[in-house]
């Protein structure tokens, strides 16, 4: 059995369908407060955080730009036309589908983790999902924080180090005939300058400079849809209706099925977003703040990373013609090229190199985590032996690369999300108070994020307290 059929077998549909059924269980269990509540908490948060970082201690607006950077990679812009090259146009809805979930499980992950923080900042297992699973999976199950940990850091040196170096290193030799080996040593010494110099080196590069790129992709995107509305309202309408039919080819090739749909967005949407596989701790979990914060900041990252960033690229890729021909980031720059000409290539490549190097600097970080949670001591060496593999991925074949991530992928789900619903099901009434208590107190604008909020009456007692419409609260 090659490494192609045990991916495909793995994931066709078996686990599709218990990711998307565990997202609806996650869904029912927290009353859907990741989609009721999330944006308007995060507008506050994002507008009023002023905390500080340090070498292990992130603030929550610094966390999550660094998260988005970490998760937003090489997964947008190949993985979208590899799932839509070998899926069709309905694998961009199951990609929809998987962050809608995904940010039930990034809400809960994160929010644990905050809960159940250790005093001591230095501890191993200080922002990482490894500390509730060692606190629930006890007795003979106590193997399992070590087999997450396992599975983190072979994702971080192996999977999203090599696919991103791969991606990149494919796409610029397709469209430059730039040198492998060249891409290799540029990308090698460029990685080394940031994840050398630890955390804050990695947060401080991230934060700074992902979102400026990211709304240059967006725009130039939304520019591209704009320019030919009648493809894109085409395009998006090849979406729904392949979602849930066999998707025809015109000469006689064949079609794309509703599994195959089902199978590419959900496993590609899984590798772009990282929702479910705890990676959302090492960063949103890193501070000591109330974790309804970090919980409802954490919720918004697979939101950005696929419904927004990902929805832009799959609609002028599906806007194109050469979709079922063509596959991975050279498909996406042939997309963004016929829609505004050489600009259009420019800024995809542009994208790739910094969304590449973004996505190695955050695992860079989490797979060091859990070297050192599995008794690693020599941070340098380990950063090194990271660099060597980073040196690797553009000389591996891209298909060997993709299909070994979608395996380890999948073990990471498994291990980690199917544990996480038992430890959300014991703490859940608590979850869910924390988290709507957290965001009434934004909306009345009596938490410490938040400027009190026109148009809510208030008059204090005797006591000195503010009389809210919810009861009785201490005065910021």
């Amino acid at each position: 059995m090659t490494i192609d059929i045990l991916a495909k077998w793995i994931w066709d549909p078996l686990l599709c369908l218990i990711y998307l059924e565990l997202g609806i269980i996650f869904l029912y269990l927290t009353r859907a407060v990741a989609w009721r509540k999330s944006f308007q908490v995060f507008m506050k948060i994002i507008v009023n955080d002023s905390s500080t970082s340090n070498d292990r201690v992130v603030s929550h607006k610094k966390a999550f730009f660094s998260s988005v950077a970490a998760t937003v990679g090489i997964g947008n812009i190949a993985g979208v036309g590899t799932a839509i090259h070998l899926g069709g146009p309905g694998a961009l809805f199951w990609m929809w589908v998987s962050a809608l979930f995904g940010m039930f499980f990034r809400m809960v992950s994160t929010y644990l983790t905050i809960k159940m923080r250790p005093e001591d900042e230095n501890s191993l297992s200080f922002a990482t999902p490894m500390l509730y699973l060692e606190k629930y999976m006890t007795g003979k199950w106590s193997f399992i924080p070590k087999i997450v940990a396992l599975l983190l850091m072979i994702q971080g040196v192996v999977l999203y180090n090599m696919v991103q170096a791969n991606s990149l290193a494919q796409a610029m030799h397709n469209r430059f005939d730039i040198p492998n080996l060249l891409i290799a040593v540029v990308m090698t010494l460029c990685v080394g300058v940031v994840i050398l110099g630890g955390l804050q080196k990695i947060v401080d590069y991230c934060s700074a400079i992902a979102p400026i790129v990211i709304i240059v992709y967006v725009l130039t995107g939304l520019l591209v849809l704009l320019l030919d509305p009648i493809k894109t309202i085409s395009g998006l309408g090849n979406v729904f209706a392949s979602a849930f039919m066999p998707y025809s080819i015109a000469g006689g090739v064949a079609g794309y099925t509703v599994l195959q749909a089902m199978q590419f967005g959900v496993s590609r949407g899984v590798f772009s977003h990282m929702s479910g596989m705890g990676t959302s701790t090492f960063l949103q979990g890193a501070n000591k703040d109330n974790p309804a914060a970090g919980a409802f900041m954490a919720a918004i990252t697979p939101f950005v990373d696929t419904i927004i960033i990902c929805t832009i690229s799959g609609l002028v890729i599906l806007s194109g013609s050469d979709w079922q021909y063509e596959t991975g980031a050279h498909l996406t720059a042939l997309a963004f090229e016929a829609g505004i000409g050489f600009t259009g290539q420019v800024v995809v490549v542009i994208s790739l190199i910094v969304f590449a190097l973004t996505t190695i600097a955050g695992f860079a970080h989490i797979s060091e985590r859990c070297f050192k949670y599995l008794g690693g001591k020599d941070a340098t060496s380990y950063r090194m032996a990271f660099l060597t593999v980073t040196f690797m991925g553009p000389f591996l074949n891209l298909r060997f690369v993709w299909s070994l991530s979608d395996i380890i992928i999948a073990m990471t789900i498994v291990f980690h999300l199917i544990p996480l619903l038992y430890v959300t099901l014991k703490n859940n009434k608590e979850i869910c108070k924390e988290l709507f208590a957290f965001s009434e107190e934004i909306q009345l604008g009596t938490n410490k994020f938040n400027v009190k909020i026109k148009g809510i009456k208030q008059r204090k007692n005797p006591e000195g307290r503010i009389r809210e419409k919810t009861g009785w609260v201490n005065e910021e």
